[in-house]
C-alpha cells in the first residue's frame, strides 16, 4: 500500500505586530511563526516548521504575509484555515490557505514584496498603533523629489542593520511613492528583497528631507556612500506594514540578472 505524501499549505496572514518580537522565533517573547507551529501542533500533534516570505522586525504589522509548510494530514484547505483561525489569538488571522505544489518555497519563490508605511499629521486614537504620528510639518515637493532617487537598482547598505551572513546589499526598487495627505501621508514600496531596516531608515531618511533636515542630493550621496555610519534616522516600526508578497518567475529572472551583473563590476 502506496504511503500517502505530505501536502504543501500556503498561507496568507494578516496580524498586529504590536506583541510580537517579529516573525521569527525568539527566545525573548511571542512570534508570528512560533504562534502559527504552536497552532499547528496543537491541533495535529506535529510540529511542521513555517516558513515565511520574510522576516518582520518587532512591532512590524502585515496584511499580507506568505508562508508555507507540509503536513501529512489529509485535510483541505478551507477546513485547515478556520482549524488555525479558531486556535490562534485575535492579534494573527489566516486570511487564505491553499494547497500547492511541493517545489513552492514562500520566500525563495517569491519576486517581490510589498510594504506601506503611515504618517499621521495630527494626534489620532483608532489606528495610533499602526502610525506614527509626527506632528512636524512636512515639505511634500521636496519629499517627493527624494522619493524618485530611491527607484531602481541600488546598494542598499546605507539604508540597513548591520547582518553577518549578508552576501551583498543589492536591492531592486520596482515602485516607491509618497502619498501625501491631510491627515494621513504614506510612502508605497515594492521591491525584490529588502534588508533589515531598510524600509523604516528609507522613511526615516525622508522624514529628514522633509523637515529640512536633508536635502535630496543629501539623500543621494547617502544612498551611494554604502555606509552604515551615514544612515539617517530610523523610523519607528509601528507604521510599517506588509501588504503584499509577489510570484513573478519573470521579475526573478530579471532581477537577478542585473543583481550579477552590477556584483560582478564592483
Amino acid at each position: 500500500m502506496s504511503e500517502s505524501r505530505p501536502q504543501r499549505f500556503k498561507i496568507l496572514i494578516e496580524f498586529d505586530g504590536t506583541d510580537f518580537v517579529g516573525w521569527q522565533i525568539q527566545p525573548n517573547g511571542r512570534s508570528v511563526q512560533g504562534e502559527i507551529e504552536a497552532a499547528l501542533h496543537k491541533l495535529f500533534g506535529v510540529e511542521p516548521r513555517v516558513h515565511g516570505a520574510g522576516r518582520t522586525d518587532a512591532g512590524v504589522h502585515a496584511t499580507g504575509m506568505t508562508a508555507h509548510f507540509d503536513l501529512d494530514k489529509q485535510i483541505d484547505a478551507y477546513t485547515l484555515r478556520r482549524a488555525l483561525n479558531a486556535e490562534l489569538k485575535a492579534d494573527i488571522t489566516i486570511r487564505e490557505a491553499d494547497i500547492v505544489d511541493g517545489d513552492f518555497h514562500a520566500r525563495f519563490s517569491a519576486s517581490s514584496r510589498s510594504y506601506v508605511y503611515s504618517v499621521a499629521h495630527e494626534r489620532i486614537s483608532l489606528d495610533r498603533r499602526q502610525q506614527w504620528i509626527l506632528f512636524a510639518r512636512l515639505d511634500h515637493d521636496r519629499l517627493e523629489e527624494a522619493v524618485g532617487r530611491l527607484a531602481g537598482t541600488h546598494d542598499f547598505k546605507s539604508f540597513s542593520k548591520y547582518v553577518p551572513d549578508q552576501t551583498h546589499h543589492y536591492c531592486h526598487v520596482f515602485e516607491i511613492t509618497w502619498q501625501r495627505g491631510d491627515d494621513v501621508s504614506r510612502l508605497h514600496i515594492r521591491a525584490n528583497r529588502f534588508l533589515q531596516g531598510m524600509v523604516r531608515c528609507i522613511v526615516g531618511g525622508l522624514v529628514q528631507v522633509g523637515r529640512g533636515k536633508l536635502s535630496p542630493d543629501d539623500l543621494s550621496n547617502i544612498l551611494a556612500a554604502r555606509d552604515r555610519s551615514r544612515a539617517p534616522m530610523l523610523a519607528p516600526p509601528h507604521g510599517l506594514v506588509l501588504t503584499a508578497v509577489g510570484y513573478d518567475q519573470g521579475d526573478r529572472t530579471t532581477i537577478s540578472r542585473i543583481i550579477d551583473e552590477l556584483q560582478l563590476g564592483t
